[in-house]
């Protein structure tokens, strides 16, 4: 893969990571449950530290870094609007749609991974891939636990998850 294209991809996965910061914030304002909304909080967090850290990648390969989320993610952040309203904030609708959030990423992730690309890049990517698909992995638990529910005691939620 030719420079241009690893900085094209490298900008496609900040576009990602924005839009999984400006997702899980969105969740994290409208969802009732304080334990699901510090983990949104926590995924919001480092999602704009990924999007920084590939950002810093770009601009060490002589590109032109990426510093917005998709029109299509936008959509889905009023999608998850939309779900919160008419769940009153219920955590199991809001999981899911972090969980489907979440899907996409994975899918950005190891597409990026699949080119021809080495060290440093390789690296980087291959390190917030892996924390990705963990999360993936947590809101698909969360999702099929009882306890993205509103009413969830603190224990349950340490328990599940």
């Amino acid at each position: 893969m030719n420079l241009e294209d690893t900085i094209a991809h490298l900008n496609r996965l900040i576009e990602t990571s924005k839009d999984g910061e400006l997702g899980y914030r969105t969740a994290s304002h409208h969802v009732r449950n304080p334990q699901l909304q510090t983990i949104f909080e926590d995924y919001e967090k480092q999602r704009a530290h990924f999007a920084r850290q590939l950002q810093s990648e770009v601009e060490r390969l002589g590109g032109d870094a990426g510093a917005s989320g998709s029109l299509a993610a936008a959509i889905h952040r009023g999608w998850i609007d939309v779900k919160s309203a008419l769940s009153g904030g219920d955590g199991s609708a809001i999981v899911a749609a972090c969980e489907a959030g979440e899907e996409g990423a994975v899918a950005a992730y190891e597409k990026v991974l699949d080119m021809d690309i080495s060290g440093e890049t390789r690296t980087l990517v291959s390190n917030q891939s892996q924390q990705v698909r963990e999360a993936h992995e947590h809101m698909m638990r969360l999702k099929e636990s009882k306890t993205a529910a509103a009413g969830s005691s603190t224990n349950d939620m340490k328990q599940k998850v």
